[in-house]
């Protein structure tokens, strides 16, 4: 993406070297100068030559690298001036003639949580326990299709980008800034439209009765993880959270109950730690933290899972058309593969992989539990899954051991949810849009699923050249790491931070390998030794190159 000059002759060099270099005629530059980054047409009578379409900024700006991938999986950070247009139409506050047939939750005590940094806020909770034991749990989400109106421009360009991307320092909104941080986020002690989806849940876990329905909140406080942990973790109670406490703890034994539940279907939990880059002002990393799943998060993710599998038990039951989020069954083959392994790493596994339940997966979580190469097996094992998707048609979610469930709760950032929202609110009243959803949800759900899978990928893409950024800066340091993966060619390490590097076979020298790759180990010709995933080493940074993202290291033994 990268514009030059060579002998006065203007080119268009694209990031990945393989496609070769074009060249863009005088007039078709739109002002760029050697060094821009930039986007191109190709010409479509020539193919060797192209023009400018737009100059993203000089390749040593600030963040100018981030925004290139951006705009290679089709993520624009800018919004036509037709989106913009509309957007200014929209209120900044809730208008009285609004809360028309609309339940008042403003006096309830609804509050919030999230990220420290999080400005785009879609879901708040609420909490009431019953004198039968029962506990009455609000799940509050962000009513967006209110203002975003179906096949308007806004809703058309929100269906193009899909989703949100969130990269490193940035998030680029599914919806213009105006809606994603102001009208449609639940920020607190400002009136907000929401759809709530209101559960009467037992002592057992189970969703006794609910109500879904247009409603008007006030957030009473927008809470952080931190300070939640605090409390539930610590039983310290920051400064302002001292009326919600109790609610926080009572929420906590509602969610312990629920998850207890879950595992007992069948719900996957994955020791796979995410990264968080940390830049500074100029964008260049400085450290590399590991995400934890604590207390605080895994309430909200229990209350979020039983919220999408009531809101998609209530359009399921109502046989009309709906949008699910769906997980197949894993792939046998890979299944096998990782059982006949996991035996020669010494485990005792069994199991018919045409019958390999989400129970079944519980239990190799459990072998790995504690281990230091319990990141890589769980990695390999989830290599074995299906990858979730959309679709109109529910076959269940196998990872959450789910019979029936949707994306309710975040419909800032995710266009089903959005769909999904409009589904229930059209179903309450009437189902005469039936035959419209029919036409439009298989269309929704394959394009979702799509820029999903482009948003991850830039996500990985950005995280994985600043990861090797971060790398330059510790040439010819020693790190522990553990094979994550192996090739003809060498081995993959991960370092603790989660950094991923190859040891070269060609950098060892006096040594020749052979990779049995159905065996998944490498074996050293000449000393014999066995290199296997899991397998811990010490390895040196030799190189790290973020223009091919690469990192090399070598044995440090």
């Amino acid at each position: 993406m990268l514009f030059i000059v060579l002998d006065g002759v203007n080119y268009f060099i694209p990031d990945r070297a393989e496609y070769g270099r074009l060249i863009i005629p005088e007039g078709k530059t739109k002002g760029a100068v050697d060094g821009h980054k930039v986007l191109v047409k190709r010409d479509s009578a020539n193919p060797n030559y192209c023009e400018v379409v737009r100059i993203i900024g000089h390749k040593n700006d600030v963040g100018v690298e981030i925004l290139s991938f951006a705009y290679q999986y089709d993520f624009d950070p800018t919004y036509s001036d037709e989106v913009m247009k509309a957007v200014e139409e929209i209120p900044t506050e809730v208008r009285e003639q609004e809360l028309e047939n609309r339940v008042d939750l403003r006096e309830e005590k609804i509050f919030t949580i999230d990220g420290i940094d999080t400005k785009d806020i879609d879901d708040a909770i609420s909490i009431k326990k019953n004198g039968d034991g029962t506990y009455t749990l609000g799940v509050h989400i962000a009513d967006v299709s209110h203002y975003v109106k179906k096949e308007s421009v806004i809703d058309e360009d929100a269906y193009n980008r899909g989703t949100s991307v969130y990269l490193v320092d940035r998030v680029i909104p599914m919806l213009p800034h105006k809606l994603s941080n102001g009208i449609c986020s639940l920020n607190p002690n400002v009136d907000r439209l929401a759809l709530s989806c209101v559960m009467t849940v037992n002592t057992k876990g189970y969703v006794e009765d609910y109500k879904i329905f247009k409603s008007v909140i006030r957030s009473k406080k927008q809470m952080n993880y931190d300070d939640v942990n605090r409390i539930l973790e610590e039983d310290t109670v920051p400064a302002g959270y001292e009326d919600f406490a109790d609610d926080l703890r009572t929420m906590n034994e509602l969610s312990n109950i629920l998850r207890r539940k879950m595992i007992s279907h069948g719900y996957l939990e994955f020791n796979s730690p995410e990264p968080k880059i940390i830049v500074d002002d100029e964008c260049n990393p400085t450290d590399i933290l590991l995400r934890e799943q604590r207390t605080g998060e895994k309430l909200i993710e229990n209350f979020m899972i039983l919220a999408n599998e009531t809101v998609a038990g209530f359009v399921e039951d109502k046989k009309l058309p709906g949008i699910y989020r769906v997980h197949d069954v894993p792939n046998k083959e890979k299944l096998a593969a990782l059982i006949k392994f996991l035996n020669m790493r010494g485990f005792s596994v069994k199991g018919d992989v045409n019958k390999f339940k989400p129970t079944d997966y519980q239990r190799l979580l459990k072998l790995y539990k504690g281990r230091d190469d319990e990141i890589i097996l769980n990695n390999m094992t989830i290599q074995t899954m299906a990858k979730a998707k959309y679709s109109d048609e529910n076959i269940g979610h196998y990872g959450i051991a789910s019979k029936r469930y949707s994306h309710f709760t975040s419909p800032i950032r995710r266009y089903p949810d959005l769909t999904l929202h409009r589904l229930v609110k059209e179903y309450l009243f009437t189902d005469k849009t039936a035959g419209y959803w029919k036409k439009r949800l298989f269309d929704i759900a394959f394009h979702s699923s799509k820029k999903e899978l482009d948003s991850i990928d830039c996500e990985r893409d950005v995280e994985k050249m600043k990861k090797t950024q971060y790398m330059e800066s510790h040439i010819g340091e020693s790190f522990d790491g553990i094979i994550s993966g192996l090739s003809d060619f060498g081995l993959f390490v991960m370092l603790s931070n989660t950094v991923e590097g190859l040891v070269r076979f060609a950098d060892i020298p006096n040594e020749s390998f052979y990779y049995n790759r159905d065996a998944n180990v490498v074996v050293s010709r000449n000393s014999k030794t066995r290199y296997m995933p899991g397998d811990k080493v010490r390895v040196k940074t030799l190189k790290a190159d973020r223009k091919t993202m690469q990192v090399d290291f070598s044995l440090d033994n």
